[in-house]
């Protein structure tokens, strides 16, 4: 396993647990990327006991019912780990019975990027652990990580996932297409300043850009015109993604109208 990096507070915190110390049910919180999966992988292998990754999104509420009515008579310890992001009500019902009950030898840790969404009988089952923001000379250590040598690769990404899923080429595309945005939507049609949401992962199509760097970026483009070229449109643009990001971090969103909303406003901010 490759070394960790950051996350002293809580790896040292998790890695003062034993087995017979450690609580039956976490809540790791921490943006897409922070390393959740990784920390919790490397507390199992700190611990000796297996990691059985439970894929939410491949279940239907009955097919979860049976794989944790299995977990429920297994006689050897094991760490369940889910990820509740986007998850239903539905499901959440189901595992929270066994949340409720659980085993000598059965241990969940759960994974969501924040509290939205979760049902408070899950919540108040749950310790929850919240993952640091990484520093800057934290992200340059994980140089194994990820295939880019611009600088501003650490103004757009602020996790090793980030960090790992970007490469050289996808932040020129990244930069081209906000660079076209801020150029050519004052005097787009709005059909043609609809048309960058097909560049955006909305669903689960990771060959196209993630949103919340779409966001860094258009920002990072837009204040850099303004200084520049004393734009208006641009520092419009630049406040407007300011105020969308920190919208968009308090609520639970669906990407696609997240999006289509998102560049409606920005084509009639120039019009």
């Amino acid at each position: 396993m490759r070394p960790i990096i950051g996350q002293e507070k809580l790896v040292n915190t998790l890695f003062s647990y034993t087995l017979q110390s450690i609580p039956k049910t976490m809540l790791f919180l921490g943006p897409s990327g922070c390393g959740k999966s990784w920390i919790a992988a490397a507390l199992a292998e700190h611990l000796d006991i297996d990691t059985v990754i439970i894929d939410l999104d491949k279940l239907t509420p009955e097919e979860l019912r049976a794989k944790l009515a299995d977990a429920y008579i297994c006689p050897v310890e094991k760490f369940y780990l889910l990820d509740l992001r986007g998850s239903s009500n539905k499901k959440q019902d189901v595992l929270l019975k066994y949340i409720e009950e659980p085993t000598r030898n059965t241990y969940f840790i759960l994974m969501a990027e924040s509290e939205i969404g979760i049902l408070p009988t899950i919540l108040n089952r749950c310790i929850k652990y919240n993952f640091e923001p990484y520093t800057l000379e934290d992200l340059k250590k994980f140089d194994w990580s990820f295939d880019c040598s611009d600088e501003l690769i650490y103004a757009l990404c602020k996790t090793p996932g980030q960090l790992q899923n970007f490469t050289e080429t996808n932040l020129k595309d990244l930069h081209t297409l906000c660079s076209k945005i801020i150029k050519f939507v004052p005097t787009a049609s709005y059909a043609n300043a609809m048309t960058p949401i097909s560049k955006i992962n909305c669903k689960t199509d990771y060959n196209k850009f993630e949103i919340d760097m779409f966001l860094n970026m258009l920002e990072y483009v837009a204040f850099k015109d303004y200084v520049e070229t004393n734009n208006k449109f641009s520092f419009d643009t630049y406040m407007f993604v300011i105020q969308q990001k920190a919208e968009m971090n308090n609520r639970t969103i669906i990407k696609e109208s997240f999006m289509l909303n998102f560049l409606d406003n920005l084509w009639r901010l120039a019009h």
